[in-house]
């Protein structure tokens, strides 16, 4: 069944699209006058929605639209990469001005956006809006005492969120790099010594200095550019699963979602770095290895090399380094996991199971005044005795969607001062709300069916309200007057439990308003089953299309999904820097276990010589580990320093845990520690198992 569609729209003004430079890619954009009343009904079409509701048809200018039974006229399309100002914006019709609204000086709604003049900057055009803001408070204290006008760069404002996290994830990509760089010279410094009789020989016959690094540096980058293109396709499926990870209504906020991608730009990076990589940390192994003492490399039998000295002391440093750098990344990922788990298990103030949502938005001519109530006491009224339904209501804006905040006053008590006037949040419902929600109503009462527009007027308070404005009293029975309602107090009667409108913030104080009292044109629907709430889904649906077949809703969904979607920013980014953190455990533990293990192969006569003089297996055992333990130690010490000093710039993003997290750090520490008792446990087994006779035979 083709089911009326909700689109997404913004009211701009006819200026609009000049100001940001963007034309029409068919047909034309707003001209002057087109936001008078009368002929303001003109749309322009999203690029994306011409192509997936109207089939890219190019004849589309010209033809009308019914939006909220109004006729609109589509003039144009706009430019295939246009988004603004979210993404999930499908159209743009100019925003109208009547004679009542142009005096209205308290509602404080649009943003201004606008082309900087050539040598103009972000500071003094801030300097010069400041200015006029400063002489509006003076000139109209009463609405703008409190307001301030902000000129910010619009590249950094859209990305303002993305911006706390990318620093911190290029922090760890570049973590992960040295980690795996110095992997790589540990692992060329090892393979130039046993190359070392090769070398010497080559030199001896005349090869020069030069020519031998220019092969050593040769053979290194054939290696990173294959590593390289391993990691190049990684990167892909990587980049395909972060895209699938977003929730597609929460797309809306990620600016340039619909360009990620690897791109020419992503493939020239990872060549850069490639063969950086490879120059910078293939550069030094290259030159020792040019560099051997001939008379002790061609002896016949001779050892090349042994684990000491420059080198033996550089692999122990590149090792330490390692652990350092993931003992970071891995205190990191855990004080995000930590934050996430106590985010998820912190309490939001409603129960999400058995919950469907969806939004209904009536349209002002056809739902004028009393039908607007009428249309949902009918909707709620058929919803409840659907099978399966256990209760229903009403709420402007569902959980977790957003808010509204209002100005109000207490009455009875002293004025607030000009600039310190109480603001709160508030949200308008219908009696069956809470406990279609799941809200618990800890004292008075719930809003009922006599709570309509002639009786006096009533509201319910959250805990937080309560307590902020009536510390020690109880609030049952105070009232409370709205300035955009001031012939209309509300009576308090009764108090709910805190709710979260965000899953990392503390519950905010919030005021509930009866909507036969405070009707409002678009409002979200919540219905509590006692089965699983998608199977009522074709349902609800021919409830709303029995009532009215044009109507359409939007964002029907389980709460559950609404609040698991709330968590995506920060899911996310725990699961990317859980993903960098074993990555460099592992790689660390790798490097770790890889040193140990030459040192062995190295000193496999020493060791042999051990053996034969009495030293028992357990001592051979005790050695290889305390070496390799003496390094961990090292690299322990330094990453507790370094996540100390690091991890308090990750305090903004942390919620319900310190940055400095005792338990955390413990629990990381003794986790590397187990990581490189394996690594050193695995060569030392190795190391007890020498034959004596066969070791000191290979001498």
């Amino acid at each position: 069944m083709d089911y009326p569609e909700r689109l997404s729209g913004c009211v701009v003004s006819t200026d609009f699209f000049a100001a940001l430079g963007a034309g029409a890619a068919l047909g034309r954009m707003f001209q002057p006058g087109e936001d008078q009343p009368g002929r303001n009904q003109v749309v322009v079409l999203k690029h994306g929605l011409w192509v997936r509701r109207f089939g890219a048809d190019p004849n589309i200018v010209g033809k009308t639209l019914t939006l909220k039974a109004k006729t609109f006229i589509v003039i144009g399309v706009a430019p295939p990469d246009f988004n603004f100002p979210f993404n999930d914006v499908e159209m743009w019709s100019p925003i109208v001005f009547d004679a009542q609204a142009k005096l209205e000086r308290r509602k404080h709604y649009l943003q201004v956006v606008g082309m900087l003049k050539p040598g103009v900057g972000v500071a003094q055009a801030h300097a010069d809006i400041d200015a006029i803001s400063q002489r509006a408070k003076l000139l109209f204290p009463e609405t703008n005492a409190r307001t301030e006008h902000l000129v910010i760069n619009m590249n950094k404002d859209f990305a303002r969120a993305a911006r706390r996290a990318v620093p911190m994830l290029m922090g760890m990509v570049g973590f992960v790099l040295l980690i795996a760089c110095a992997n790589v010279a540990n692992m060329l410094l090892s393979r130039a010594v046993n190359r070392q009789k090769e070398i010497a020989v080559r030199l001896a016959l005349g090869a020069s200095r030069l020519r031998l690094v220019r092969q050593l540096m040769t053979e290194s980058l054939l290696l990173a550019l294959a590593g390289g293109g391993l990691g190049l396709l990684l990167s892909v499926w990587g980049v395909k699963q972060f895209r699938a990870s977003v929730p597609e209504d929460f797309t809306r906020f990620v600016p340039g979602i619909d360009h990620l991608g690897v791109n020419q730009t992503t493939l020239l990076f990872t060549l850069l770095v490639s063969v950086v990589t490879v120059a910078f940390f293939g550069l030094l192994p290259a030159l020792q290895a040019s560099k051997p003492n001939l008379n002790e490399s061609l002896k016949e039998g001779a050892k090349v090399a042994s684990f000491a000295g420059s080198r033996r002391r550089l692999r122990g440093a590149l090792v330490v380094a390692e652990i350092a750098i993931a003992l970071v990344l891995l205190i990191g990922a855990g004080l995000m996991l930590r934050s996430f788990v106590a985010m998820a298990n912190e309490e939001i103030g409603f129960d999400p199971r058995n919950a469907l949502g969806f939004q209904i938005g009536l349209s002002e001519e056809k739902y004028a005044g009393e039908k607007q109530r009428l249309f949902f006491d009918q909707l709620l009224n058929r919803l409840r005795t659907l099978p399966g339904v256990a209760a229903a209501g009403a709420i402007h804006q569902l959980p977790m969607t957003g808010t509204s905040r209002a100005d109000f006053t207490i009455v009875g008590a002293p004025p607030a001062e000009k600039g310190k006037e109480l603001v709160t949040n508030f949200r308008i419902v219908t009696p069956g709300y809470f406990g279609a929600i799941g809200m618990p109503l800890k004292r008075g009462r719930d809003f009922n069916a006599q709570d309509n527009e002639k009786a006096a007027g009533v509201a319910i308070v959250d805990e937080a309200f309560a307590r902020r404005h009536f510390p020690n009293r109880e609030a049952i029975g105070r009232r409370i007057t709205l300035v955009d309602k001031p012939d209309k107090p509300l009576e308090i009667v009764g108090v709910v439990g805190d709710v979260k409108n965000k899953l990392d913030e503390i519950a905010e104080p919030y005021i509930y308003i009866a909507y036969a009292q405070f009707i409002s044109y678009g409002m979200g629907v919540v219905v509590r089953t006692t089965a699983e709430p998608t199977a009522i889904i074709p349902a609800v649906r021919g409830e709303v299309m029995a009532l009215d077949p044009a109507l359409p809703i939007s964002g029907l969904k389980t709460v559950e999904q609404i609040v698991y979607e709330r968590s995506t920013p920060k899911r996310i980014l725990t699961a990317m820097m859980g993903v960098f953190a074993v990555f460099a455990l592992l790689m660390a533990g790798a490097g770790l276990y890889a040193v140990m293990a030459y040192a062995v192969s190295r000193r496999t006569h020493e060791i042999g010589v051990r053996l034969a003089l009495g030293a028992r297996p357990r001592d051979i055992m005790r050695m290889i580990t305390r070496q390799g333990m003496k390094l961990t130690g090292a690299g322990l010490a330094f990453g507790l320093v370094g996540a100390f000093a690091l991890t308090r710039v990750m305090s903004t993003i942390l919620f319900g845990v310190s940055a400095v997290d005792p338990l955390t750090f413990i629990l990381i520490s003794l986790l590397f520690i187990g990581v490189a008792l394996l690594a050193c446990w695995i060569p030392a087994r190795r190391a007890m198992q020498v034959d004596p006779m066969i070791a000191l035979r290979c001498e």
